[in-house]
């Protein structure tokens, strides 16, 4: 049997619902920014200021484990947020995709299962499935299955970056946090600028009619959710168990779905809220099921 887990500090707590705060905050200004720029361009924009900012810890990858580093880095980096980006671009209403994005959590089950031989329970299996069934019934409601491939896109980002945090476990603890975030950085800037030039148009004119706040919404994605928020959330995880993080993070959506219909005038249908609830209960099943695995352990 374990030990009891401890409180949070006060101050760990305010760093949680700040995490929360800050990632629910960013789904909105993204959106807002993905619609006046092209999608990778804003993404290749976002992660050279990570890059600019983080360049000072970037020190040679772990040896012997290349192939693996470089697949974590494409899952996690270009491969995710090209995918999600362009899913964000076309997608017209927010709060499905909103939904779709939280999606990583038992996608990564799933991986762990396959990739790393990981005894899953009962009880995590079952919030795996009422997460996917809570994305799928979302479709019942004919706006959101208008935009279906913008919420297929969404969820097959929210899967590579599961897959990405899978390959982060297999690359074993060895891994510096700043240093893997500006390899995330490094890989993901010229990929996605590469990926702008070739398949997108009208840079000029996009980067002409931005309006100054565009800017000041990428600088926030880039600095105080990439950088800020991942700092905050690396060190709980060091201090706490994930199981006891992620239902607290459960409140990034309802912080983006109220931004949504304020900010966007969004539409949040029952079945959207439906669908949204038996995602989350999903994605807080699996949390609750590897608290409850560890403590059998």
């Amino acid at each position: 049997m374990t030990q009891p887990s401890r409180a949070f500090a006060p101050l760990d707590f305010l760093q949680l619902l700040s995490i929360a705060l800050i990632w629910g905050v960013n789904n909105i200004l993204a959106k807002i920014a993905i619609d006046a720029l092209p999608p990778m361009m804003m993404a290749a924009t976002r992660f050279a200021i990570v890059l600019v900012l983080l360049a000072f810890w970037l020190k040679p990858p772990p040896k012997g484990q290349l192939p693996l580093f470089f697949a974590m880095l494409a899952f996690i980096g270009p491969l995710h947020f090209a995918i999600q980006s362009i899913g964000l671009k076309l997608a017209t209403e927010m709060p499905a995709m909103i939904v779709a994005m939280q999606l990583w959590a038992p996608a990564s089950v799933v991986f762990a299962a396959l990739l790393l031989g990981e005894r899953v329970s009962g009880l995590r299996w079952t919030g795996v499935a009422v997460a996917f069934a809570g994305a799928a019934s979302m479709n019942f409601d004919p706006a959101v299955l208008a935009q279906a491939w913008p919420l297929f896109l969404v969820a097959t980002a929210s899967a590579c970056y599961g897959l990405g945090t899978v390959l982060v476990r297999k690359l074993g603890g060895g891994l510096d946090p700043w240093a893997t975030q500006a390899w995330i950085a490094l890989a993901a800037a010229p990929s996605l600028a590469l990926g702008s030039a070739v398949f997108e148009r009208g840079h000029a004119q996009a980067i002409a009619a931005a309006h100054w706040s565009v800017w000041a919404f990428i600088g926030f994605g880039a600095v105080v959710s990439s950088i800020v928020a991942n700092a905050f959330m690396f060190r709980l995880v060091q201090r706490y168990e994930v199981s006891r993080t992620t239902p607290y993070l459960l409140l990034t959506p309802v912080i983006s779905f109220a931004l949504a219909a304020l900010v966007l005038g969004d539409t949040i249908t029952w079945q959207v809220l439906a669908g949204a609830a038996l995602t989350m209960c999903g994605v807080a099943l699996v949390a609750l099921a590897e608290r409850r695995f560890k403590a059998l352990a």
